[in-house]
């Protein structure tokens, strides 16, 4: 079962990535994800918030298919491996009952 702790794993693991690739400290992908990560800790309840991003980004099969499909074409290898493993999350979340 999917919660907001492997969420922020994924998260943290997707900003390390960024960064690790001689890429600016500003740059997009990261900064975007690390506001992401910065809204799920401030969050009063971390796993309502995820539940709700979760069907955000990857509601349903084919969602998540054409992101990822996109991610494919625009980053290396290691960057969408970690997004891949992020919405994969995302996607599981989605699905799951409440």
């Amino acid at each position: 079962m999917v919660d907001h702790k492997n969420i922020e794993s994924a998260l943290v693991k997707v900003i390390k990535v960024a960064y690790s690739q001689g890429t600016k400290k500003y740059d997009k992908l990261g900064a975007s994800y690390v506001n992401y990560l910065k809204t799920l800790q401030q969050k009063r309840d971390p796993e309502d918030h995820i539940r709700y991003v979760a069907k955000q980004r990857s509601p349903n099969e084919e969602t998540y298919n054409e992101r990822i499909t996109d991610f494919k074409d625009w980053y290396n290898e290691e960057r969408y491996a970690s997004l891949e493993n992020l919405y994969k999350l995302y996607l599981e979340l989605a699905n799951q009952e409440e």
